[in-house]
């Protein structure tokens, strides 16, 4: 549990200074690019680096991936690109073994993606299974999400082993039970504030499958009378004077990618 709420606290952390940036920006009259495009929607590893970060993804590829040879010196030579370019990246974000090992497992999921592709291929050649249900797709995205939240693992952990301990623990602690028994609120959040956390989660995944499908709401708001606008505003001030955490000990520009 702990694993996938980081997972969503450092999407909605990161992509709400970013999308608070591209605000204040267009307040200039600026345009800076949307670096996040409904990632957890997306069906593989490679898909999700192309909608996660995308300014900096975009960087790794044209500077280092590219110039390395790209894939066009064979597979070996590329497989071996992509694991130097994610090993770099992890570097970025700390001279550290997990944040190394973070980024070796995601260029590791981007190998074993590609190399695999001809079997997967032939599986679906072979079990005349339908691509394009949404049962097939719904399970791609929830394999790479899983695969995403594994790897934040050794992204959030001070240390390597502390990431393997937690993986550890992951795997081997048979504690379900706290979803049913009532334990889990004494975890950190009382039972409203989880219930009003899965409701942020319900609008944050209804807004990213607007973006995915290409639907914009701000056009959508846009196009609606003045009084529609104004009310949207307002209901908005509201819900963050309302929900939004304040207090002591609380800084609300301390966002979590900052130290990055």
């Amino acid at each position: 549990m702990g694993t996938i709420l980081f997972g969503i606290q450092l999407y909605c952390d990161f992509g709400g200074c970013t999308t608070i940036a591209m605000g204040a920006a267009r307040m200039l009259g600026i345009d800076l690019i949307d670096n996040f495009q409904a990632p957890y929607l997306s069906r593989s590893n490679a898909e999700f680096w192309r909608r996660w970060h995308i300014s900096l993804s975009t960087w790794f590829r044209d500077y280092l991936y590219i110039p390395l040879g790209g894939n066009r010196k064979g597979k070996g030579r590329k497989y071996c690109n992509v694991l130097i370019t994610f090993a770099v990246s992890g570097l970025w974000h700390g001279a550290q073994w997990n944040f190394v090992f973070w980024g070796l497992l995601n260029g590791l999921y981007q190998v074993i993606g590609d190399w695999l592709r001809p079997v997967r291929r032939a599986l679906l050649r072979v079990t005349e299974l339908d691509t394009d249900t949404l049962g097939y797709k719904g399970a791609q995205v929830f394999c790479t999400w899983l695969c995403v939240n594994l790897a934040w693992v050794f992204f959030r952990a001070e240390r390597l082993m502390d990431s393997f301990a937690i993986l550890r623990s992951i795997f081997t602690a048979s504690n379900i039970y706290i979803l049913f028994d009532g334990s889990l609120f004494g975890c950190g959040l009382d039972e409203p504030n989880f219930l009003l956390l899965l409701v942020y989660i319900a609008i944050l995944f209804v807004a990213d499958l607007c973006k995915y499908k290409g639907i914009n709401i701000r056009q959508g708001i846009a196009r609606q009378s003045w009084l529609c606008q104004v009310l949207v505003v307002a209901g908005s001030v509201l819900a963050i004077l309302l929900l939004g955490v304040y207090g002591p000990g609380f800084e609300a520009s301390d966002f979590i990618y900052s130290q990055f």
